[in-house]
C-alpha cells in the first residue's frame, strides 16, 4: 500500500479502525478496455479523417478536435472510475468503495458478521495473472464481490489475520472485564472488612472505658 493510497482513501475508513490494505481490481480490465476503445475511437476516425479528402470537405478539423477531446476525457473518467472501486481492509472490517466523479457509494461488513471468504476463477488466463473475484459470504445469505482482483489469496490471509486478531482482542477485552469485576469485589469485600474491624475495634474501646468507671458491672 503506497502512501497515495493511504491517504486518498483513508477518509472512507470508519472512525477509530486501522487502514491495513487497498484492494484494487486487476489493471488488465482497464488497459483491455482503453486499448480497445483507443483503437475504434481514436485510431481509426484519426486515420480516416487524414486520408479522406471527402470526409475533410464535410467535417472541420475542430469537429474532430471536439470529437478526440470528448473521448480524452471518457478515458481519463474510465481510469478514475476503474483506480476507485476498492475494497479497504481494516483491523475490524471490509469496506467497499465504488466512486465516481458524481457520486460516491460506500459499505462495509465487519468480520463478526461474516461466514466465509472465496475467490472464483472465471478463465484459465487468470489464473496465469493472478486475477480471480474475491467473494465474501455474510451470516445471513448475503454476499458480495469485487470482480477481478489483484492477489486474492494474499487479500484473504489478510483478512483472516485480521478476523483471528479481532477474536482474540474479544477475547481479551471478556477477560479484562471479568478481571476488573472481581478487582471491584475484592476491593468492596475488603472495604467492607476493614470498616467492620474498625467498628468492632472502637466498641471494644469503649467497653474498656466502660468497664474502669466506676459502679460498672459486667454481665457478660
Amino acid at each position: 500500500m503506497n502512501k497515495f493510497d493511504q491517504n486518498f482513501f483513508s477518509k472512507y475508513v470508519p472512525e477509530w479502525q486501522e487502514l491495513i490494505t487497498i484492494i484494487h481490481t486487476h489493471p488488465v480490465n482497464i488497459l483491455r478496455w482503453l486499448l480497445v476503445k483507443i483503437a475504434l475511437l481514436v485510431i481509426l476516425p484519426s486515420v480516416f479523417y487524414y486520408y479522406s479528402i471527402s470526409i475533410q470537405t464535410v467535417l472541420p478539423f475542430y469537429v474532430l478536435e471536439i470529437y478526440l477531446f470528448v473521448i480524452y476525457v471518457k478515458i481519463i473518467y474510465d481510469i478514475f472510475n476503474w483506480y476507485n472501486d476498492v475494497w479497504l481492509i481494516t483491523n475490524q472490517s471490509i469496506v467497499w468503495v465504488e466512486r465516481s466523479f458524481l457520486k460516491v457509494h460506500s459499505d462495509s461488513v465487519n468480520y463478526e458478521n461474516i461466514e466465509w471468504v472465496w475467490v472464483e476463477q472465471t478463465w484459465i488466463i487468470d489464473k496465469i495473472l493472478s486475477k480471480w473475484d474475491l467473494i465474501v459470504h455474510k451470516i445471513w445469505d448475503e454476499s458480495f464481490a469485487l470482480k477481478d482482483a489483484i492477489n486474492p489469496y494474499k487479500a484473504i490471509d489478510l483478512i483472516e489475520n485480521a478476523r483471528n486478531n479481532e477474536d482474540e482482542e474479544i477475547e481479551n477485552d471478556k477477560f479484562d472485564i471479568i478481571m476488573d469485576a472481581l478487582s471491584w469485589v475484592v476491593w468492596n469485600y475488603l472495604d467492607k472488612w476493614k470498616e467492620k474491624s474498625k467498628k468492632q475495634e472502637l466498641l471494644e474501646e469503649k467497653i474498656k472505658h466502660i468497664e474502669k468507671e466506676i459502679w460498672t458491672i459486667d454481665l457478660r
